[in-house]
């Protein structure tokens, strides 16, 4: 990345022994782009994940009907998925649909010269 110009303090990675991608973390790294006083409004920025993806049934209807007027959700796998939270609830992924509001929320305060590259299996309707 240094060749690139982009100084290492502008990069967040979570993927060692102190900043797992688990799912509160990748949350959490994605929030703090908000509030971050280094990325002014306009800045490029570049979320990029590799990990696994998975896809299930949605539970409700889509404006973009697929089949039986559903479109599947897709979704990334934290680390911790399916493991246990505090009060013994399964840890879910990270479906598309919270992503694409996670991204709103974004684009809201730092503006839309945002890019999103996704290195995992059934991220196709994360860009709708």
């Amino acid at each position: 990345m240094e060749d690139l110009g982009m100084r290492n303090d502008r990069i967040q990675l979570l993927l060692g022994s102190e900043e797992h991608p688990t799912r509160v973390n990748i949350i959490g790294a994605l929030l703090s782009i908000i509030t971050n006083p280094q990325i002014a409004y306009g800045d490029n920025i570049i979320i990029y994940y590799s990990g696994h993806g998975s896809s299930y049934p949605a539970s409700e209807p889509d404006d973009d009907e697929g089949e039986n007027g559903t479109v599947p959700v897709e979704a990334f796998c934290p680390i911790d998925r399916d493991m246990l939270d505090a009060n013994d609830n399964p840890i879910p992924d990270i479906s598309d649909r919270e992503f694409n509001t996670i991204l709103t929320l974004i684009a809201g305060v730092k503006g839309h010269h945002i890019t999103v590259i996704f290195d995992c299996c059934h991220s196709g309707s994360v860009s709708r």
